[in-house]
């Protein structure tokens, strides 16, 4: 990164930052995602509109609170549903946000936007594991995506090295590394997201983020909470004490994250009350210059 390059990616009034962690992560909730209660299981087209905008603007109402930046992923699992959540999205509320889901689903959601006027650099693609689709690579360049999340697929217990060279190896099609082909392609705006898997990978993954971020000055983050679901609901399975688990680890993550996909975004309350909790204390240890955990801060 040039010396007159900011340390941040911008969309609106929103900044990522990248190659370094002195600003806030983003905290990003999911909506729309496979089986939420709010979507009609036998026609996810049909969802309560009602609840859904009060999901997102409870999100939004925590951002404010915590003065913490936040991003709503939409999540769609087929084409036509897709359509319809970016439709009540766009209808209540502005971008910049994520366009998740299968690469079916974002397609139509790529389609959808161009069709509506909004433009690739008011959201952010989510996800690509590797340039080995043909067709995905064909979509980013032709409609000029120039944001997009990488995610790392990785064995529970590969090292940060190996995760590093994960995507900046040259493995890909036409001797390419995953980074470089994007870039080929008009990315500019590259995420990494370390993909959790258990807690061991995310120790692994805390530390593929520092070097990420020291060495390809990249905004780093992941999806911290994903392997909660070996318990069964996150959110309600209190034998575990899922919803305290998750809070502990969004605590963790917050130190070395750029951005953080906290999951299901009605878990929003406790994602963002921990992440402002550790920025805290994370700022107090840098204010009066003490040691503990100096690796970190």
């Amino acid at each position: 990164m040039n010396a007159i390059e900011p340390k941040y990616y911008s969309y609106g009034s929103l900044k990522v930052g990248r190659g370094d962690f002195d600003l806030p992560p983003v905290l990003i909730g999911t909506i729309f995602y496979q089986h939420e209660t709010i979507v009609d299981r036998k026609n996810n087209e049909i969802f309560n509109e009602q609840k859904a905008k009060k999901r997102i603007e409870n999100h939004i109402s925590l951002s404010e609170k915590y003065k913490l930046p936040n991003l709503v992923e939409i999540s769609s699992t087929t084409p036509k549903a897709m359509r319809a959540y970016l439709e009540f999205f766009l209808d209540n509320f502005e971008p910049p946000f994520v366009l998740g889901g299968n690469f079916e689903s974002r397609l139509a959601g790529i389609e959808y936007l161009e069709e509506h006027g909004i433009k690739p650099s008011q959201y952010i693609y989510n996800t690509i594991s590797n340039l080995k689709n043909k067709k995905e690579l064909e979509v980013l360049q032709k409609y000029k995506i120039n944001s997009v999340v990488v995610l790392i697929l990785c064995s529970e217990n590969m090292t940060s090295t190996q995760r590093y060279a994960y995507i900046t190896e040259k493995n890909q099609p036409n001797n390419l590394s995953i980074v470089n082909g994007l870039k080929e392609v008009g990315v500019d705006k590259i995420w990494v997201d370390g993909g959790v898997i258990s807690l061991e990978s995310l120790a692994h993954i805390l530390e593929t983020q520092k070097l990420v971020s020291t060495s390809l000055k990249l905004p780093v983050g992941t999806a911290p909470n994903l392997f909660l679901f070996q318990y069964s609901s996150p959110r309600l399975n209190s034998k575990y004490h899922t919803r305290f688990r998750r809070a502990s680890i969004i605590s963790i993550v917050a130190w070395l994250s750029n951005f953080i996909f906290y999951g299901a975004i009605e878990d929003g309350k406790e994602c963002f009350a921990s992440a402002y909790q550790a920025l805290e204390f994370k700022n107090i240890i840098k204010r009066k210059n003490i040691k503990l955990f100096n690796d970190y801060v």
